[in-house]
């Protein structure tokens, strides 16, 4: 009893310095947090542009039949932009996107990020009316981005430091980390946790809500939601699903599983690939059928987080492949091409130019 009381022991002394070495000597999962920057950025984008113009009804002056909504709300955000003008409103929007375009190309990406978080959250909060459960999802993965390191790849400030250790730039290029570097780790992995954490959270509890409701339990709950006129944006296809019972109940059958089991294979190596396609699918579907793209994109952006680095490696070389491929092939076309209207332009100036002094000596 003694012996195995000790061996629990030193597995926890184990488990615990293994923990502390994958908190503090590296940051992990840096091209997957590049990959939900990029996503939540664009969500945000799309969200802000697809509703650019009926943003005074949305949340501005005009929305004021949301006020029953706003009185019960305890959220304190509210009062952030509550009752500006049309041309303040404006401003703060178009502030917003152009934070949520640079954080997308990671420009300043931290700067980019903070700002983007707090005109989100200014700008979405205004009607609670109108809001869904994707918008708490963004904020909260604007929020866990704030700690961790999204930069690393895939955006401006990455090249920027790239050209700073070769030498090709100036040390005002690249912002260096003000905190140590096991204070940067322990920050990025934190983050990363907590994130992990919330996309099990998320598709857990969406599972076990709907798998308690009996619309869900007979294969029937994406009916109603597809007669919804809001919901249509293709009316044949949402007519094709709804009048056959098969497809119906596959459809729904799959969404029921793949929130359920998310979590638990996510477990095993061999079944995480083929959740995480299943899920990217569901969104995609949902996007589709439901016209709920930027919601839907925000989804994708944190389920891909559990790919591995190894994975987006051999992702980006097979996308770096694939471009030399189009440009081998169709670089020498189009330099041709540009050479030819080139020619075509000097030869029409040289022939106007001609004609000109042709008419001034007569």
């Amino acid at each position: 009893m003694v012996d195995l009381w000790w061996r629990v022991i030193d597995a926890m002394v184990d488990l615990r310095g293994r923990f502390e070495h994958w908190m503090v000597d590296a940051r992990h999962a840096s091209r997957g947090a590049a990959a939900v920057r990029i996503g939540t950025g664009l969500s945000v984008i799309g969200l802000l542009l697809a509703n650019f113009t009926t943003r005074d009804v949305w949340v501005g002056q005009a929305s004021i039949w949301a006020d029953p909504a706003r009185s019960v709300s305890t959220f304190p955000e509210l009062t952030v932009l509550r009752g500006v003008s049309g041309d303040i409103l404006t401003v703060g929007y178009v502030l917003t996107i152009l934070a949520a375009v640079a954080f997308v190309v990671g420009w300043h990406a931290k700067a980019a990020n903070v700002v983007t978080y707090i005109g989100f959250i200014a700008i979405v909060a205004q009607n609670p009316v109108v809001g869904v459960q994707a918008d708490n999802l963004v904020r909260l993965t604007l929020l866990w981005l704030l700690l961790m390191r999204t930069a690393d790849y895939w955006s401006i400030d990455a090249r920027r430091r790239e050209l700073l250790d070769h030498g090709d730039a100036t040390p005002t290029a690249y912002e260096a980390d003000v905190l140590p570097a096991w204070v940067a780790n322990v920050m990025h992995n934190a983050g990363l946790v907590a994130l992990l954490a919330q996309t099990v959270l998320a598709y857990t509890a969406a599972g076990l809500d709907k798998v308690s409701q009996d619309a869900w339990q007979h294969g029937t709950a994406l009916f109603y939601t597809l007669q919804l006129p809001e919901s249509r944006p293709f009316p044949g296809v949402s007519d094709l699903i709804s009048n056959s019972q098969v497809l119906l109940a596959v459809l729904t059958y799959t969404v029921l599983l793949v929130q359920l089991f998310y979590a638990p294979l996510l477990i095993s190596r061999h079944s995480r690939g083929a959740i995480i396609v299943a899920a990217v699918v569901v969104s995609v579907l949902f996007a589709v059928l439901f016209a709920a793209p930027w919601s839907q994109l925000a989804v994708i952006s944190v389920t891909v987080l559990f790919v591995s680095d190894r994975g987006w490696e051999r992702t980006e070389d097979a996308v770096l492949d694939r471009v030399d491929v189009i440009a081998e092939r169709y670089g020498d076309r189009w330099w041709r091409l540009i050479d030819g209207a080139r020619d075509s332009v000097t030869d029409a100036y040289d022939a106007a130019t001609r004609r000109g002094r042709h008419r001034e000596s007569r």
